[in-house]
């Protein structure tokens, strides 16, 4: 496993390094354009049997003679002069904080970015103007749309090239003050170090469509956008990044909203450089609040990550520090389906899904919050680390459970969408599971879909304290299980747990300010950590904080500084956040 660890920190320290075009360090980073150290009988499966839709099978953009697309009124027809834009209400401030979520000091409306100093600056105040702007447009330029509420038909192409200094920035003048409603926005290809921000989007999407396409373009930075659109479809994709040579483009800080329509927001696909099947490289989607997908039934993820038959192609994409709420419209809140990724910090709240690896190999799940979710975290495939996790609230079962080690129906990812391959040397550490009821930590599943035993599993040092159902279930017993340093605590029964690879000792939890479960002074979770087996190093804690001298037992150590990493709320993503 030594060399399983190795490859990981290579990963966590340069992976995902490279942002989008022109970022600097945006208020609400903790960690722009670098990842810090980081650790060295239930309803059936819902990813059975659910075709996946094929990228570049879809209409490039929408028409207002597709199906689903009713034609513009005439009136509507105009794009070249904005309506007036009202006055907002007085800002009064984001809402107050739920008094069960931890708490936040309230953010300012909106902070500036830190985007480069222009070369020239030029307004469009027609979406006419806007097109002859960015089709001339040269490095170092900004172009500001002027506040209004524009109806557009044809995508707005975006296919120009700025340079890492000076990156091409096509902007609203004000953020969230340019509406663009119509049939399409924007449809970026072969572009590189551009800027797409600020906008409010309500247009349609053809039925089986995506709405905003980034296509085979490197170093976008696609920032503090709505999504707002006018969703009339039965199937339909949001966002998409997709072509040959994608990759280092950096999604941050926009709100989707109010999905009702099957398939994703945002979805990351790509393929090589020579046009063979591959994925998009070293992108990163941070800060993002992914909000109400109401479908309400299987094939609505919020987010994608590859699909099956990319399951075994690295993709290198970081996903941090996004919020997902109320998103109900798939068992797969989060849908890993490609290698070598990474999710960190994300907080998932009241979601009728998981956090699911569902195809793929060698992912890193560090430090996110799932709270009070059907489900929690399902898992998938070889080679994956399950560290400094907190999960409070959990109440599915079956593939829903709180953490499911899940075994397969294949050893190896086969590209099929219906197959499944097992978990095999996935190591669980330092995570807190509290208060989750019925399941907690189980192992394999008795689905007869899924014979062949999860193995090589690897679980330390973890914090699990439950009242009702087994703390460790093995549904499926597995091929090779190793144990160490846990400690289990709560009326549930131990279960599974081998002996020797826990104590049960209550850890002397507290509900702390930030609304999380802790150990109060004197817990015996500190300093309790045992010597991984694995030979695995942690450095940080669920807060990003550094982990010295004995280590604590649990996603938290003890620490006297201030966290820097928390359980999100509205008001730490979006186009308004800081």
């Amino acid at each position: 496993m030594a060399c399983a660890v190795t490859a990981f920190a290579l990963l966590l320290s340069a992976g995902c390094s490279s942002g989008g075009a022109g970022e600097g360090t945006s208020p609400g980073d903790s960690s722009p354009g670098a990842i810090p150290s980081a650790p060295v009988a239930g309803p059936a499966d819902p990813g059975v049997g659910t075709p996946e839709p094929t990228p570049g099978t879809e209409p490039a953009a929408p028409d207002t003679t597709e199906p689903g697309t009713p034609p513009l009124p005439p009136a509507e027809q105009d794009s070249g002069t904005p309506e007036p834009t009202p006055e907002p209400p007085p800002d009064t401030g984001p809402a107050a904080p739920d008094p069960t979520e931890p708490g936040t000091p309230p953010a300012p409306a909106e902070q500036a970015d830190v985007l480069p100093t222009p070369k020239r600056t030029r307004t469009a105040r027609s979406l006419d103007e806007l097109r002859t702007m960015i089709a001339s447009a040269i490095p170092g330029d900004r172009i500001e749309l002027a506040d209004g509420t524009y109806t557009n038909t044809p995508p707005i192409k975006v296919s120009v090239q700025g340079t890492e200094q000076a990156p091409i920035v096509i902007t609203a003048q004000t953020v969230g003050r340019a509406t663009i409603g119509g049939s399409s926005s924007f449809l970026v290809q072969g572009a590189s170090h551009v800027i797409l921000r600020g906008f409010k989007l309500t247009h349609g999407v053809a039925e089986g469509g995506v709405a905003l396409r980034i296509v085979g373009s490197t170093h976008v930075r696609f920032t503090r956008n709505e999504l707002a659109l006018k969703d009339t479809t039965s199937i339909s994709t949001w966002l998409r990044l997709e072509g040959a040579g994608s990759g280092y483009n950096r999604i941050d800080h926009n709100h989707f909203h109010d999905k009702t329509s099957s398939n994703v927001f945002l979805a990351v696909y790509g393929d090589a450089p020579d046009g063979s099947l591959g994925m998009s490289q070293h992108d990163r989607i941070d800060h993002n609040y992914f909000h109400k997908l109401t479908l309400d039934e299987e094939g609505g993820e919020c987010l994608r990550i590859g699909d099956s038959k990319r399951g075994p192609i690295s993709a290198h994409t970081l996903v941090e520090a996004n919020l997902f709420e109320e998103c109900n419209g798939d068992p797969e809140v989060i849908s890993n389906k490609s290698s070598e990724n990474v999710f960190r910090g994300n907080t998932l709240r009241n979601n009728k899904g998981s956090l699911v690896l569902r195809h793929g190999n060698k992912t890193v799940v560090d430090g996110n919050f799932i709270l009070n979710n059907a489900g929690g975290m399902r898992i998938y495939g070889h080679d994956h680390l399950i560290t400094n996790n907190y999960i409070e609230g959990s109440t599915g079962t079956g593939a829903q459970g709180t953490l499911l080690l899940s075994s397969g129906c294949t050893e190896e990812d086969t590209g099929l969408g219906t197959d499944c391959s097992v978990a095999a040397r996935v190591t669980v550490a330092f995570n807190t599971l509290v208060g989750n009821n019925p399941t907690h930590l189980v192992i394999g599943s008795s689905d007869s879909r899924r014979p062949i035993p999860a193995r090589d599993l690897r679980v330390e040092n973890n914090l699990i304290v439950g009242e009702q159902g087994t703390l460790v279930d093995f549904e499926r017993a597995p091929d090779g299980f190793t144990a160490a340093g846990n400690i289990l605590w709560g009326a549930a029964s131990p279960g599974d747990m081998p002996s020797n690879g826990y104590v049960r000792v209550d850890p002397r939890l507290v509900r702390a300010g930030d609304g999380l479960m802790r150990p109060s002074a004197g817990s015996p979770v500190a300093g309790a950590a045992r010597p991984s087996p694995s030979g695995l190093q942690l450095t940080t804690d669920m807060d990003a904080q550094v982990r010295t001298g004995a280590l604590d037992v649990g996603a938290d150590q003890a620490a006297s500084g201030p966290a820097l990493r928390r359980p999100l709320t509205p008001a730490d993503v979006g186009p308004h956040a800081p």
